[in-house]
């Protein structure tokens, strides 16, 4: 019953409605065709020629024949090259469509080329399936196709009462019984009611159904030349909602060719569909058709790179066509095992038998059916500025794996793996592993994260696998229990699909040293939250993120990486200065450190001072070295509570050097301020420090911590810290706002470069006030762009950037550069971040009233006692603090850095809570 190769299926639609000449929007064309009474009709017959390949992700079309009448040209008229297309997906906007393309010749004489589509998408508010399904949004052009000048548009209708008679026309021929005729029936009308199911339901169904094909191959091809040359190839066809059940979809082409000892030409494209695109791995064919990209600069390109022809990426022509045979292995659950081999084979039949029945019903779980692929035949031709070039496959000499698998997953918590497939064309063998796991991106949410941990850590266990093919058989095990593939250098190519919401999902071509086989290129798919495409703006910037043992090491790193040396060499030349006119202002983060032992609450000292050293030593771009440098801050609201709280005398506890021994020069801005400026808004006239305004070069060195407001600070945030009112709480958070008036602030005095010391973090729910226990992350970000710099950093935290009203902000007015990145991309771990609830009450609890916000943080502040003494005399002040003094010594260190029972606890629980 479920063998449907060689049927075809056909049925009787008729569609009704107005048409409106001269108009091109469809709606308008509609409303004017009923006032002047042009109706258009269409009788139509869709003819399926082969049901088995029209459920192929990759070919849902048919022929459309019939009738179309309309008045106006006369008719009926004779539908011509028709085609029908069920549930296709729009490249632009990522919407499934229903498509009706045909032509006819009008009685004047004249072809006329008509387009039709419903949209099939759930809009907000009451289920729109009816509508969508029944209304076809048309344009009629005059000649042969699209391009010809737009004649007329409207909308013609599916009447509900002619639902019984389009499924009494349903027929199936070529059947040799009526189990073969009612299977086809069935597997269309199953196939149809999944993808309405998975748009329309999509709200309130917790599980998500998509599916795939991918073909890679790697072997020996010949040029036109006939010289040999060796090449590896990637193509997939990813059904929408793959793989994280968000709605998007891509199919893409990627392909490298060996140029040389160690050069590669490489060529790719990834678009949401590729029309030219045909893989159908169980008759083995496969052809492409249509542009790619050569990649002139580097071996990445995005998604959003390719929309926009970014520089770097040569527009070529591919055609691609490969006849191959491909040998089935049993499927291979995951993240469910089947451990039994009698299951396990029965669950392959029960797959089978469900994806040509009930296309639209798949097991629980993800199921990969692998394949060995041997070629017969295939031809490579990529045709750059008029000039092809064609490689011919050397048929005994290519090897490859194929995939054809079905998911039905839970879209939470969100799928995390990674996966390579390695080839050997030498052994004829293919090895795929798959490390699998849960995202967990959401992690200001304790509760979800925490579950998402626990699914993710399970999941690791059962669903990760290796699966060797080789001598004809198929070996699946676990993968703690087989060597993994080590990577060698950079990736060969790699394409990044940036407009997935989720993450990005990367497909990369890498070379990989195989613990059998020595070194072969493999396929790596990878997911990272990393976003690197730009957002209102065309600008581009270069941000690192360097590890290392030694803060200092990855300090100077990121300046070499970054250009930082060449940027300032810039800025001198510009300012027309000598080095030592020129005055750089480095702004640390260091007025909310509370107690000197806890180190995770204030830039290091040690490395502002490296920064001022390698300034002053005379970089190889400027002799001489600067000596006019300036290390900043401002005072904060603790000083309203507590003794000692000036700039100077908080960077002399911390060991900054208030001396000027150390090349630098310490200014409080607070005191720095002689008049007052328009700076915007929020701001309106407001005290300006003179050492920040006139400083030729600005420097932000946040530290990495949370922030019980904004849920991170870095070197946005830290430049609040440089607004010079004393009273922050009051004239700030209560009385204007912190985050409009830190961009007023940025956009008037432009900060040049961004630092992170996130060499030593404070994470958890009071970052920004203490970490007993901080992460030794031990990494420097940094780069020339503060919004590049952050977004990176929010990253890192494994936070959404945008959750940040500064970084929204920055967004909106400054804009967000394309990332170049150097360095290491994975969140940091253990890290625990700021709940939705408590950033909820400091907005609108603590700043909504000045009076109990300034209680709270009065009663509930703490200093090392023995610098910072309390400055209140108010008994009921001293009597509250007595009271929560347990639960201050809970969360802060002591004086000397004691710490009590409970702190110790307390903070084990939350690093616990983070990992």
């Amino acid at each position: 019953m479920g063998n449907l190769e060689g049927l075809s299926l056909e049925f009787d639609e008729s569609m009704a409605g107005w048409l409106g000449i001269g108009e091109e929007d469809p709606v308008n064309g509609r409303m004017r065709g009923e006032r002047e009474h042009t109706a258009f009709r269409v009788d139509g017959k869709i003819t399926i020629p082969d049901i088995d390949r029209f459920l192929n992700i990759s070919d849902h079309t048919a022929i459309f024949t019939g009738t179309a009448t309309f008045e106006p040209l006369g008719g009926p008229f004779t539908i011509k090259d028709g085609v029908f297309n069920l549930f296709s997906v729009d490249p632009k906007e990522g919407i499934r469509h229903m498509t009706y393309t045909f032509r006819f010749t009008g009685d004047n004489g004249k072809t006329y080329f008509c387009h039709g589509h419903k949209k099939i998408k759930d809009d907000p508010g009451p289920l729109d399936v009816i509508q969508d399904m029944t209304t076809l949004f048309t344009i009629l052009h005059e000649g042969e196709n699209e391009s010809g000048p737009i004649f007329g548009a409207g909308q013609i209708f599916f009447n509900l009462t002619d639902t019984a008679s389009l499924m009494a026309s349903m027929r199936v021929t070529g059947a040799t019984w009526w189990g073969q005729e009612t299977a086809a029936k069935i597997a269309f009308i199953s196939f149809a009611f999944g993808v309405l199911r998975q748009e329309y339901l999509r709200t309130f169904n917790p599980l998500y159904d998509t599916k795939y094909e991918n073909l890679v191959l790697s072997g020996q091809a010949t040029g036109d030349n006939s010289q040999a040359t060796n090449f590896f190839l990637v193509s997939g066809i990813h059904d929408k909602d793959f793989p994280w059940g968000d709605g998007e979809i891509f199919w893409d082409v990627l392909l490298v060719l060996r140029e040389g000892d160690n050069g590669y030409k490489r060529y790719c494209i990834t678009d949401r569909v590729l029309t030219g695109l045909k893989l159908n791995v169980e008759r083995g064919t496969y052809t492409y058709r249509g542009p790619i990209f050569e990649l002139t600069e580097g071996y990445s390109a995005s998604f959003t790179d390719m929309r926009g022809q970014a520089k770097g990426l040569r527009p070529c022509e591919a055609e691609l066509e490969i006849r191959f045979e491909a040998h089935p292995y049993a499927t291979t659950p995951l993240p469910f095992v089947v451990a039994d081999k009698v299951i396990a084979e029965l669950s392959y039949q029960v797959k089978l038998a469900l994806s040509k029945v009930l296309p639209s019903e798949s097991l629980l779980g993800i199921y990969i059916t692998p394949h060995t692929v041997k070629v017969k035949n295939g031809s490579l031709k990529i045709t750059s500025a008029g000039t092809a070039t064609t490689y011919s496959l050397v048929p005994e000499k290519v090897f490859g794996e194929a995939e054809s698998s079905t998911f039905r997953s839970v879209k939470e918590p969100t799928l995390l793996y990674n996966y390579i497939c390695a080839i050997s064309p030498e052994r004829a063998g293919a090895r795929v592993q798959i490390q699998s796991g849960s995202m967990r991106n959401e992690r200001q949410h304790w509760i979800k994260d925490q579950i998402d941990r626990v699914v993710g850590a399970i999941v690791s266990q059962v669903a990760s696998k290796e699966m060797l093919m080789e001598g004809g058989k198929l070996f699946v095990s676990e993968l703690n229990e087989t060597p993994h593939f080590a990577k060698v250098g950079l990736p060969v190519l790699e394409a990044n699909n940036n407009h997935f919401p989720t993450a990005v999902f990367q497909r990369r071509i890498i070379e990989v040293q195989d613990p059998v086989w020595g070194n072969c290129l493999a396929l790596e798919e990878n997911m990272n939250p990393l976003r690197l495409d730009a957002m209102n703006s065309g600008r581009t910037a270069t941000v690192a993120a360097i590890r290392d043992e030694s803060g200092v090491k990855a300090l100077e790193m990121v300046l070499e990486q970054t250009g930082f040396w060449d940027l300032i060499k810039a800025r001198l030349k510009k300012s027309g200065k000598t080095p030592s006119e020129f005055a750089i202002v480095i702004k640390p983060n260091f007025m909310f450190a509370y107690n000197i032992a806890d180190h995770s609450t204030y830039t290091d000292p040690k490395l502002v001072q490296h920064l001022v050293d390698l300034l002053r030593s005379g970089p190889q771009t400027v002799a001489g070295g600067f000596t006019n440098i300036v290390v900043v801050e401002a005072q904060s609201t603790y000083g309203e509570f507590f003794d000692n709280r000036r700039v100077r005398e908080v960077a002399k506890y911390l060991g900054y050097d208030v001396d000027e021994k150390s090349g630098y020069r310490l200014v409080d801005l607070t005191e720095d301020t002689h008049e007052l400026q328009l700076l915007g808004a929020h701001l309106g006239n407001h005290p300006v420090p003179l050492t920040w305004r006139d400083a030729d070069f600005r420097i932000s060195f946040a530290k990495n911590k949370t922030h019980a407001y904004a849920y991170y600070t870095l070197t946005i945030k830290n430049i609040y810290g440089a607004l010079p009112l004393a009273n922050k709480f009051k004239e700030y958070h209560c009385d204007r706002d912190i985050y409009y008036t830190t961009l007023e602030y940025l956009k008037t005095f432009p900060v040049d470069y961004g630092l992170v010391d996130a060499y030593l973090s404070a994470d958890g729910p009071f970052g920004i006030f203490t970490d007993s226990e901080p992460n030794p992350t031990k990494t420097i970000i940094g780069g020339e762009d503060l919004v590049a710099v952050d977004w990176v950093g929010a990253t890192k935290m494994g936070l959404d950037p945008m959750i940040s009203e500064y970084m929204r902000l920055a967004v909106e007015a400054l804009g967000k550069p394309k990332i170049t990145f150097v360095g290491d991309p994975n969140p940091y771990w253990p890290w625990l971040n700021v709940p939705t609830i408590l950033s909820l009450f400091t907005h609108y609890g603590l700043d909504s009233n000045h009076y109990f916000g300034n209680l709270f943080y009065m009663t509930g502040a703490y200093m090392d006692e023995t610098q910072f003494k309390h400055k209140s005399r108010s008994v009921f002040i001293k009597g509250a603090r007595e009271a929560i003094k347990p639960l201050i010594k809970a969360f802060f260190l002591q004086a000397g850095g004691d710490r009590t029972q409970a702190n110790i606890w307390i903070n084990k629980l939350l690093t616990k809570l983070g990992e």
